[in-house]
């Protein structure tokens, strides 16, 4: 028998990362590494919303971290969600209790909507992956109780699987992409020491280059006018403690491309313990078009994922053309809103259903990518579950991970005739779930 109960001191919660970290399935941003640092940072007690799933004996079987909405407490969201683009949203729990822990959430939910300590009226959950197995039980779960429940996804999260050998992966290739990634790669195993790639390892190190990624991904923003993600001091220190955090545990990667003793491209990965790197943050200095340093980085890193065995990088929410150009999967990122079905509920899918209608006029004016809805069988089809982390794989991974893997996404392998270091740019606006229509570049 499952127990659930709303969590009055989520702090507790967070500082039990042995409890926490086993129902997290390896996935970094289900971690408390990931959950605490943002909770320092942007948290607040009296928002929280923490279900907890306890079996007879009191053990923990579940977790599922919400929080209610500034400024509107009827209205619940996915703890990280925003600016801060948290992937792989999900119900914490491990395999084997998959079924009964969703559903005690969903259960739950449904009955205490109308309750005054614990009531709700709308709950989003942006950034599931389509084909998420708990999310798909908790899904049918409150369908077959006729909760109103709608499923769209406007862009996708992107994972590109390793071959057995880097040489197993060229083959795959044009012979055009071949061919200049070789020529990128000679060029820089056969440099004397001008042109090289150095790993972040001491917390000093991580922490500079950190800082040095920080600096090149804001200027890239701010090239076309955006504050850029870092824009928020809350968020530096947020992405900071997170880092050196993951630094000590052996699950970071940061590598920085030096030519004659500049930083020309950089970039932050996290290590699931599945293998899978999660490409995060990048930056590139665009002030040596003619070396592609975004494109060098890349495809060193790329080569080292397979020399060591990695499953696959995950190059996380985004349509950037280039990730289509690797060869990556596209899987639909899920953006799944629950209305209650009390009157209050209702009056809330009534207004969510007038605002998407508007949003998608305002959408095609800009020429900016559609929502598109999706059906339940759609949406957790089982044609996307081989491209998920294996959830069930705990592997240690600390002793044989230097800091040398990672794909870059700011820039990467093209295969046209053009091929470029510039990546398409978003506003991070396009990157979160938005109610309002400011405006957003559409390259």
């Amino acid at each position: 028998m499952i127990h659930i109960k709303i969590s009055d001191s989520p702090e507790d919660l967070l500082a039990d990362g042995n409890t926490w970290d086993r129902l997290a399935g390896g996935i970094p941003f289900r971690q408390t590494v990931w959950l605490r640092s943002w909770w320092q940072q942007f948290g607040d007690a009296e928002r929280a919303f923490f279900m907890v799933a306890r079996d007879e004996s009191g053990d923990c079987r579940g977790l599922l971290p919400l929080e209610r909405t500034e400024g509107d407490f009827r209205r619940l969201q996915t703890l990280a969600a925003g600016n801060v683009c948290t992937d792989h949203v999900s119900i914490l729990v491990r395999p084997e209790d998959r079924e009964e822990v969703a559903t005690a959430f969903a259960k739950h939910l449904i009955q205490c909507s109308a309750d005054r300590k614990h009531g709700w009226d709308q709950i989003d959950f942006d950034g599931t992956i389509a084909g998420d197995p708990a999310m798909k039980v908790f899904s049918r779960c409150l369908v077959a109780d006729d909760v109103p429940t709608s499923i769209h996804s406007r862009m996708h999260l992107w994972f590109n699987r390793c071959e057995a050998t880097w040489e197993d992966l060229l083959a795959t290739r044009s012979r055009k992409y071949r061919n200049r990634v070789r020529g990128l790669l000679r060029k820089l195993d056969e440099s004397d020491g001008e042109l090289f790639v150095r790993d972040a390892g001491s917390p000093e190190e991580v922490h500079m280059g950190l800082m040095k990624l920080i600096e090149l991904h804001q200027k890239r923003w701010q090239d076309v006018g955006e504050p850029g993600t870092y824009a928020d001091e809350r968020m530096v220190q947020f992405v900071t403690d997170a880092t050196i955090e993951m630094s000590q545990r052996g699950r970071l990667v940061l590598p920085q491309l030096i030519y004659q003793g500049e930083v020309i491209a950089t970039e932050l990965h996290f290590i699931g313990d599945d293998g899978r790197q999660y490409c995060y943050s990048t930056g590139v200095n665009h002030a040596y078009p003619d070396l592609k340093p975004g494109i060098m980085l890349n495809s060193h890193m790329f080569r080292e994922a397979h020399r060591l065995g990695r499953a696959g990088i995950d190059y996380m929410r985004g349509d950037e053309t280039y990730k289509g150009r690797l060869h990556s999967r596209p899987i639909p990122l899920l953006e799944i809103s629950v209305f209650a079905k009390h009157a209050r509920g209702q009056m809330r899918m009534a207004q969510d259903r007038a605002t998407q209608l508007l949003k998608v006029q305002w959408r095609r004016m800009k020429d900016l990518p559609q929502d598109q809805p999706l059906t339940l069988d759609e949406a957790f089809a089982e044609e996307h579950r081989d491209f998920l982390p294996d959830q069930t794989i705990t592997q240690d991974f600390v002793e044989e991970t230097p800091a040398s893997i990672s794909v870059a996404l700011d820039s990467t392998i093209e295969e046209a005739d053009d091929l470029s270091d510039s990546p398409v740019i978003y506003s991070i606006r396009d990157y979160q779930r938005a109610d309002d229509f400011s405006p957003e570049p559409s390259n």
